[in-house]
């Protein structure tokens, strides 16, 4: 059985009104049989193609421009291969960003990653807590998943705890410095966060549960190999995170965003705070 969180069918890529394309800054990946597709692929689009695309380690990508920049990307923001054919000339990694799917306990939970900006503008649309809607329709909160998971939470489990002390984003600060920076201008943040007086104590957004909620889900797929008390802290850690970089800015769309694009969107970099938690 698939779940699915309560915005997902709302979603639906911005396309040129993006201000932060995901066709840059990643290396894009081409699945085998749509690689193969292009090699095939007929008159100047696929000429185009096979001039753009490498292979590396036997993977077949996109050979990035500057800015690390597809070169399929318009200046508009629109992409020139649906402009010329349509999406399903696409790759699968095209196709499906930033959707995800994995599987837990015999459940197949799906979403959408928060490096994109719709997918947080969606999360954030809300302030209630999370719901989860099977693929039959049903309606459950996100404690009825984790009873069906053997997941014993209690109702402070699933919510953010407030209360942040200096020690705690000290903590939190540290551990983000021990992941693999994404760009420059993560690692100048992290170091203004370190360096400036937070305000402790400060209010925390309505929307804060249910953005712990949805960093809950996202990691449950996790708790196999790191146990469920590492994984609630992980959504903790991560919720906090968000917070100090809130009390920075002003911007929680735009601070979920980014912490996705160096947490959420790296492996190692899950990896290393689950450790580190664990």
């Amino acid at each position: 059985m698939t779940i699915y969180p309560d915005f997902y069918d709302d979603f639906c890529c911005k396309a040129d009104k993006c201000r932060h394309t995901c066709c840059a800054g990643w290396e894009i990946d081409i699945d085998e049989s749509t690689a193969a597709k292009y090699q095939q692929l007929g008159g100047e689009l696929g000429e185009k193609i096979r001039q753009n695309i490498v292979a590396a380690a036997g993977v077949w990508q996109f050979r990035l421009w500057e800015g690390d920049r597809c070169p399929f990307l318009c200046a508009d923001g629109l992409c020139e291969l649906i402009r010329t054919a349509d999406e399903s000339i696409l790759c699968d990694i095209c196709t499906n960003h930033p959707r995800f799917f994995v599987t837990v306990g015999g459940y197949e939970l799906a979403g959408v990653g928060l490096s994109c900006e719709k997918s947080c503008e969606l999360l954030l649309a809300d302030t209630a807590p999370l719901s989860l809607r099977t693929e039959t329709g049903e309606s459950w909160p996100l404690k009825e998943l984790l009873r069906r998971l053997d997941l014993p939470a209690s109702d402070e489990d699933l919510g953010y705890q407030t209360g942040l002390t200096a020690d705690d984003a000290d903590f939190v600060l540290s551990g983000m410095a021990k992941t693999e920076p994404i760009d420059a201008a993560w690692t100048a943040q992290l170091a203004q966060l370190r360096a400036e007086p937070l305000a402790m104590g400060a209010e925390v957004p309505r929307a804060f549960d249910r953005v712990y909620q949805y960093i809950l889900y996202r990691a449950l797929e996790h708790v196999p190999q790191y146990g469920w008390g590492t994984v609630l802290s992980y959504a903790q850690f991560n919720a906090d995170f968000i917070y100090l970089t809130y009390q920075l800015t002003g911007q929680l769309d735009e601070s979920i965003r980014r912490w996705s694009e160096q947490i959420e969107y790296s492996t190692d970099n899950v990896r290393i705070l689950l450790n580190l938690l664990a």
